[in-house]
């Protein structure tokens, strides 16, 4: 794949159009008692400060129903369309991929690419949806994109997908490779969590037990990062938690209480995680090996 387009639905839980929802749930569910009760689920509206606000549009906010519908919404907009009508007008290949509302189409030549990012504003807007410009680009991405940056004086492009960043990359034989790194907002966003439960729970539980609550919730943002080539992101974050718990600790009292050797004795004592691969994405490292 040589080009990318990277896009995002604007407000679109809020958006989903129920005379096409229901269509859509017509396909599949053949019972009119669900799909009556399905209706009436999606005109009961929102209950604020004790006024309901009638809801003209939107899947329900906060129900375990909201990511299924949207899911299934955006079955019949997006995926049934590119496969069956953009896929098959292209020149080269071409892939779908989505989760949610954000969406990646990869196309192997730059007019394809350009074709589909036209045409995909009027689809949508078919269905009462509308692309967020300030989150959709195309851009070259692939094995050529790196020599083309450098060669117009440039860096060659990154975009971010399911909280990782994507980039070219090379291996240590010189040989393209895509590689992948945790995006800079999910590792604010999971510092920000941790902070956040320390500075709350810092009094409430003997050091042991606080540590190892960290150590629960480090370890589950290992367990999702903890890829190929993420190493370095990894080992940063644990850095970057560290000298939060480093922090708090010693704020629990008026004198400080740990020095950096304790802290790191302690976590040593509790278990604490280390940065390394969980997940292999390299295809041919089992041959190797």
């Amino acid at each position: 794949m040589n080009h990318l387009v990277e896009a995002d639905i604007r407000g679109f839980f809020d958006a989903v159009n129920h005379e096409w929802l229901l269509k859509f749930l017509k396909q599949r569910i053949g019972d009119h008692r669900v799909l009556r009760l399905m209706s009436r689920m999606f005109k009961a509206g929102i209950r604020e400060d004790g006024l309901v606000q009638a809801a003209e549009g939107g899947t329900p906010q906060g129900s375990i129903l909201s990511p299924v519908l949207s899911n299934g919404y955006l079955h019949f907009v997006l995926d049934l369309w590119f496969q069956r009508r953009v896929r098959r007008r292209c020149r080269g290949e071409a892939y779908w991929f989505r989760f949610a509302d954000d969406f990646l189409a990869c196309f192997q030549y730059q007019t394809d690419a350009e074709s589909f990012l036209e045409s995909l504003g009027d689809r949508l807007a078919g269905f009462h949806l509308a692309v967020a410009e300030e989150k959709t680009r195309r851009l070259e991405f692939g094995r050529y994109a790196r020599a083309n940056a450098y060669q117009k004086g440039a860096k060659p492009k990154e975009f971010d997908f399911l909280g990782m960043t994507f980039l070219c990359g090379k291996t240590r034989h010189g040989v393209f490779k895509v590689k992948r790194k945790t995006s800079r907002q999910k590792l604010r966003q999971s510092l920000a969590q941790l902070t956040d439960w320390i500075r709350r729970c810092r009094g409430l539980f003997p050091t042991g037990d606080l540590l190892r609550g960290a150590r629960a919730r480090i370890q589950g943002h290992l367990n999702s990062y903890g890829i190929t080539d993420n190493s370095e992101s990894c080992k940063l974050y644990l850095h970057l938690t560290r000298r939060v718990l480093f922090t708090w600790l010693n704020r629990r009292s008026q004198r400080k209480s740990y020095t950096w050797d304790g802290v790191l004795q302690a976590l040593k004592h509790v278990g604490w995680p280390q940065a390394r691969v969980r997940v292999n994405l390299d295809p041919f490292a089992r041959l190797n090996g």
